[in-house]
C-alpha cells in the first residue's frame, strides 16, 4: 500500500499481505496443487477480492511468479532493486518457483509417501515423482501398488530410466539408516559411556575455570578498591593511581569476557545423548512411523536425496555424517574393543 510516510512510503496490506505469505509457504511445501492450495486457502477464510473470493488457477500462477515480493523491479528491460519491505524471502521464492517449472513434482495423496521433491534425480536434478497404479486381479478387484520416478518429462537422451518401486525405495532408505548403527552392542555402549564421560569432562574443565575465573574478578575488584583508597588517603599520587586503575579495569573487563565465554549447559549433553540414542533405533522408529513422520525423519537426517537408476544417496546431516563415517574407530582405542 501507499502510504504518507517518508521514511517508508510503501507498507504491506495488513490483511492481503497474510494471504500472500500463506500462499507461497504451503505452495512452496510442493503438496499442493493449484486447486489444492485455493481449497486450502478458502479453508482458512483468504480471500482474492470481495467479488470474486476464491483464488483462481491464474491468480495464483501470476501471485508466485512475480518477483516484486523479493525486492525486483523491472523497468524497460532492467531490474532494479526495491528499497521497501519484503514479504517473501528468496529461498521461499526459488522453492516456488521450482515447483512451478516442474522441477519439483507435487503430490497431495499421502499414500504416495516420498514425492513431493523429497527424493530428486540424480541425473537431472528433477523431483521424484509417485505414481499410484492399480493392477486387476483375476479374482477381481484391483492390487495398488507405488512407483517413483524422474519427474522429468524431456530427458536428455543419456538420462538412463529412473523408476523404482516403493518398496525398494524404502528397503535402501532403511539401509542408509542402518549406517548411523554402530557395528556391536559393545561399541554401541562404548561410544555413549564415552560420550556421556567426555561431557562429564568438559563440565568439569568449565566449572574449575568459572571459579578461578569469579575469584581472579573478586581480587581485582578487591584492588581497586584498596587502590582508590590509596589514593584518597594521599599515598599514591594522582598519575600512578590513573595508570593503574586503568590496568585493572582492563583485567576485569578481560576477566569478564572470559567469564562470560566460560558457559556449559548441562542439557547439551542430554540433547547429545539423546540424538545419539535416536540414531540408533532409527530404522526402527522408520518401521512403526506414518508417512509424516518419516518424511520429517528424512529432513532430520539428510540435507539431499538422490535417486539414480541403481542407487539411493543420502546426504546426511552432522552429527549423522560422523556416525556413517565413524572415524572414532579407526583409532586404537575402537581397535581394541
Amino acid at each position: 500500500m501507499n502510504v504518507s510516510d517518508r521514511n517508508e512510503p510503501v507498507i504491506p496490506h495488513p490483511e492481503r499481505s497474510r494471504a500472500l505469505v500463506r500462499i507461497f509457504e504451503l505452495y512452496a511445501s510442493g503438496q499442493y496443487t493449484f486447486k489444492n492450495l485455493a481449497d486450502k486457502l478458502a479453508a482458512e477464510g483468504h480471500t482474492l477480492r470481495p467479488c470474486h473470493p476464491r483464488f483462481t488457477r491464474s491468480s495464483l500462477s501470476y501471485l508466485l511468479s512475480n518477483r516484486f515480493y523479493i525486492g525486483e523491479l523491472e523497468r524497460n528491460g532492467q531490474i532494479f532493486k526495491g528499497s521497501y519491505r519484503l514479504l517473501i524471502d528468496r529461498a521461499t521464492f526459488d522453492a516456488c518457483q521450482d515447483v512451478l517449472h516442474g522441477r519439483n513434482r507435487r503430490t497431495g495423496r499421502p499414500e504416495i509417501m516420498l514425492s513431493g521433491g523429497l527424493l530428486r534425480c540424480e541425473f537431472c536434478g528433477f523431483a521424484i515423482a509417485g505414481e499410484l497404479i492399480r493392477r486387476k486381479l483375476r479374482a477381481g478387484g484391483f492390487s495398488p501398488h507405488v512407483y517413483y520416478r524422474c519427474g522429468n518429462n524431456h530427458p536428455n537422451d543419456d538420462h538412463p530410466k529412473v523408476r523404482w518401486r516403493e518398496a525398494d525405495v524404502e528397503k535402501a532408505i532403511i539401509t542408509e539408516l542402518e549406517t548411523f548403527r554402530l557395528p556391536t552392542p559393545q561399541i554401541t555402549h562404548w561410544f555413549r559411556d564415552s560420550l556421556s564421560a567426555a561431557f562429564d569432562d568438559v563440565s568439569a574443565t568449565q566449572g574449575h575455570r568459572k571459579r578461578m575465573l569469579t575469584k581472579r574478578y573478586t581480587e581485582l575488584k578487591n584492588m581497586q578498591d584498596r587502590l582508590l583508597n590509596g589514593y584518597l588517603n594521599g599515598t599514591i599520587d594522582e598519575p600512578t593511581f590513573t595508570a593503574k586503575l586503568a590496568e585493572l579495569k582492563q583485567q576485569s573487563e578481560d576477566t569478564q569476557r572470559q567469564l562470560d565465554e566460560t558457559t556449559f549447559d548441562p542439557s547439551h549433553a542430554q540433547t547429545a545423548l539423546a540424538v545419539y540414542d535416536f540414531s540408533q533405533n532409527l530404522p526402527e522408529i522408520w518401521q512403526g512411523s506414518n508417512w509424516t513422520v518419516r518424511r520429517n525423519l528424512l529432513d532430520c537426517v539428510s540435507l539431499n536425496r538422490t535417486l539414480s537408476d541403481v542407487t539411493l544417496v543420502l546426504q546426511k546431516r552432522k552429527p549423522f555424517d560422523f556416525l556413517a563415517e565413524r572415524p572414532f574407530l579407526q583409532h586404537s582405542r575402537g581397535e581394541r574393543i
